[in-house]
């Protein structure tokens, strides 16, 4: 009975992605973002699978996931085995995004992977950059962080609550502040 149970979910999921691919093809990406925004966490890491979204096993990944800059290529995103993404993260997907395993990104933190001012004056001072970043193995990022493009956040490295990431941050240690400067070695 339980499998008959889970049988008849798995079928209403893809029944209702078809449905969100469908009207994304006529009104654009935005359904599809808004869907995943608004997925419910028990099916947010199938329904961001079935997107094309590379998500590992044991994935822990909270309501309210913005996605942005996606141009149907949910495939930009890689989620790791075990990793822990929090309410109301913003992934920027102009460019690729790595979490390796068991990272955590926490709650309102936004990962930017490109700088661009349009058609502007003031673009003959900030030209367009694009680049991915890698939150890797182990690495910790606390809550409201921006991590700018191009960025890598080192293996078990910490960013603490509130910084803004703008240069790489090395394996096994700890940064905070805007912009994030070293605190300390967790390790030599």
């Amino acid at each position: 009975m339980k499998n008959f149970i889970r049988s008849i979910v798995n079928l209403a999921l893809h029944f209702n992605i078809c449905i969100v691919k469908l009207k994304a093809k006529v009104l654009g990406d935005y359904i599809i973002n808004k869907y995943i925004e608004n997925c419910s966490e028990r099916f947010l890491a199938f329904s961001l699978k079935e997107f094309g979204v590379q998500v590992a096993l044991n994935a822990n990944i909270k309501r309210g996931l913005i996605l942005d800059n996606t141009y149907r290529q949910y495939t930009k995103l890689h989620i790791g085995d075990n990793c822990f993404i929090g309410r109301k993260v913003f992934f920027d997907l102009a460019d690729e995004i790595f979490l390796e395993k068991d990272s955590v990104v926490s709650e309102g933190v936004s990962i930017i992977t490109h700088q661009d001012v349009g058609k502007r004056m003031i673009s003959e001072f900030y030209k367009r950059k694009q680049a991915k970043v890698v939150i890797k193995e182990g690495a910790f990022i606390g809550a409201n962080v921006t991590v700018l493009c191009g960025i890598t956040i080192g293996k078990c490295a910490v960013v603490g609550a509130g910084a803004v990431v703008t240069k790489d941050v090395p394996d096994y240690s700890v940064e905070a502040g805007v912009p994030a400067k070293f605190i300390k070695k967790l390790r030599n």
